[in-house]
């Protein structure tokens, strides 16, 4: 494959420019402020490659110009993808829960697959702009369809959104020792800055950078620690089993269950069998309807080259995805460590010091022995990533850097949600419905400006959102409700849309406004109003695993109004025709619908 003159002429000096000045730094000034400067550092070297990667006219700004390669855009939606909750939180989720951790592995991947087969090529052959206009474009031109669309999308894409920036707080309060509040604009700097530069295009090789910092942080950490603990055989995501294996044995000493016991622990604010099926399902089916997933289909040059994207995201994806339960296995190995030793021993030890202010590690001692027992240390999911550099005693300069990663993880996420609502302002409403014969230059100001007014309302948004502790602890559980809302609304009108012709217009409107008021009311009750969630053949039901009652709710209200109403026409049939079919079948424009539905690759 050729290489991209952009890696040439961006990326590498940037990443080179970025490692040399680090190293300066820390000869001149010492690790603590090379550390911090690794992080502040990240970000302008991301500023860097958008301005030199900006895209000037719209079809740069929402398309990518649609000349990124499978690769390249592969690793782009990889980072797209893996956000805040997927570096920082999963592995401390799969640390916390154990078994009852996995739906979050089990579901995005399936999700993910799924899309990459059976989603992706299809509406990437829509030639579509946006994903309200895909939306618009198979109802047959129903205006209404779309305006609803970009309800859902903000719905959906601002609770993701919050949830990044979050993240990203905690990473700028953790690693520059400012508060988290006051972190969450720092992000909003960075974001905004290299969104509002150049739309797509340059977001997109933004992205690309951000997986190569996210998973060489990710990755790399954790074989350093494999090689520590001897867990090379032949590879580490082979090994660690004899790691379980220990880890059982010290937590039977303790009187513990063991860690893999199923079914045990709660997730999504319930526990059990039911709620374990369904999370994992319904994480599934909102990783099939994420808006922000569903236009990087937009940006490859044809049909084909959207599906080859997909699967090298889903490879990349997997690197990480793979590497979790590692970290979760050495996490909890690192702890069972302490166990049984005195509490100022304990205390002494150099991570633990180091953490113990910050709260992320709690020491009770609940019987007055002075011995540490399993029970009286409890620790927060965060550390399982951020910690597992102090934990180990690794170089100095392997903390920072695994910081950097996540604040990648989230920025590359935020930047995509940020331009997927800004898009649906700019062109699913002022464009279509406002001013149609706007011009590209007004377009892509409005754009520029509109990408920075969003930056501060998320950021708004989330510096309310991390005082409260559930949310600030618990990124995860923020970002699950993200797929609740996706699954509820977009994901069928996808898959109808695609394999079901009779579908119609009201079906698809009717379908995601049900589906919504669904999802909404629960999560909002049972998530952050604490009710008691409901029962389904006698066991509770969690936010997460809700999400799939809305799904279905959905499913069955778009097909009961299809049905009772008229079909859609000849020619969304022959849109549906165009986007299935091998061959490219021109359709004539549906009525009222965009004029880019029919644009050719």
């Amino acid at each position: 494959m050729r290489v991209h003159p952009e890696v040439y002429r961006v990326l590498i000096p940037s990443i080179l420019g970025y490692v040399v000045l680090i190293f300066i730094l820390a000869a001149l000034f010492g690790p603590r402020v090379a550390a911090g400067w690794m992080v502040v550092g990240s970000i302008l070297m991301y500023i860097a490659i958008a301005y030199v990667a900006r895209g000037t006219t719209a079809h740069a700004m929402y398309l990518a110009e649609r000349r990124i390669p499978p690769v390249i855009n592969g690793a782009a939606t990889a980072a797209d993808w893996m956000s805040a909750a997927s570096f920082l939180s999963m592995a401390g989720a799969i640390a916390l829960l154990g078994y009852d951790g996995l739906p979050y592995i089990i579901g995005w991947t399936l999700g993910y697959t799924i899309h990459a087969f059976f989603i992706a090529p299809y509406v990437r052959k829509s030639n579509t702009w946006t994903v309200p206009d895909l939306v618009e474009t198979r109802a047959g031109g129903y205006g209404p369809a779309r305006v609803i669309a970009v309800i859902m999308l903000f719905i959906t894409s601002l609770t993701y959104l919050t949830a990044q920036l979050v993240g990203a707080g905690v990473v700028f309060s953790r690693f520059l020792g400012i508060p988290a509040q006051v972190g969450v604009f720092g992000a909003l700097f960075g974001m905004g800055i290299y969104a509002a530069s150049g739309g797509w295009k340059s977001i997109t090789w933004t992205q690309f950078a951000q997986y190569i910092v996210l998973i060489v942080a990710y990755v790399g950490a954790a074989f350093l620690v494999a090689t520590l603990v001897g867990i090379w055989k032949p590879l580490p995501w082979f090994g660690y089993g004899e790691l379980i294996q220990a880890l059982q044995s010290r937590e039977s000493q303790q009187g513990l269950a063991p860690w893999t016991t199923p079914f045990a622990k709660p997730l999504g604010g319930a526990a059990g069998q039911l709620n374990w099926i369904l999370s994992a399902l319904l994480l599934m089916l909102g990783t099939i309807g994420l808006p922000h997933i569903l236009i990087r289909s937009y940006t490859t040059p044809t049909a084909s080259a959207a599906r080859l994207s997909v699967g090298w995201a889903l490879f990349f994806i997997g690197l990480l995805y793979c590497t979790a339960p590692m970290y979760a296995a050495m996490a909890r190995y690192a702890f069972s460590g302490l166990w049984g030793r005195p509490i100022a021993e304990v205390q002494a030890v150099p991570w633990v010091a180091k953490f113990l202010p910050t709260g992320l590690i709690r020491i009770n001692d609940a019987n007055g022995d002075g011995i540490l027992q399993a029970a009286e240390l409890v620790f927060h999911g965060d550390i399982v990533v951020i910690g597992m550099p102090d934990m180990w005693n690794l170089a100095w300069w392997i903390a920072p850097f695994v910081a950097v990663g996540g604040l990648a993880a989230a920025l590359s996420t935020a930047d995509g949600l940020l331009m997927v609502m800004v898009t649906g302002i700019t062109r699913d409403i002022y464009h279509r419905f406002i001013n149609p014969n706007v011009s590209e230059e007004t377009e892509v100001r409005m754009t520029r400006v509109l990408v920075m007014v969003l930056s501060v309302a998320a950021s708004f948004l989330a510096f309310l959102a991390i005082q409260d502790p559930r949310f600030a602890l618990y990124v995860a559980l923020l970002v699950g409700w993200a797929f609740v809302f996706a699954a509820a609304s977009f994901t069928p009108a996808v898959v109808l849309g695609t394999f079901w012709k009779r579908l119609n217009r009201y079906g698809i409107v009717w379908g995601m406004v049900a589906g919504m008021a669904t999802a909404l009311p629960y999560v909002l009750a049972v998530g952050v109003f604490q009710a008691p969630p409901l029962y389904l053949f006698g066991q509770p039901v969690g936010t997460i695993a809700w999400g799939c009652i809305a799904f279905a709710v959905n499913l069955v209200v778009s097909v009961v109004v299809s049905l009772l109403t008229q079909p859609e026409g000849e020619a969304v049939m022959r849109f549906v025709d165009r986007m299935r079919l091998p061959e490219l079948v021109r359709v004539p424009a549906v009525a009222g619908a965009s004029q880019e539905a029919e644009e050719r690759q």
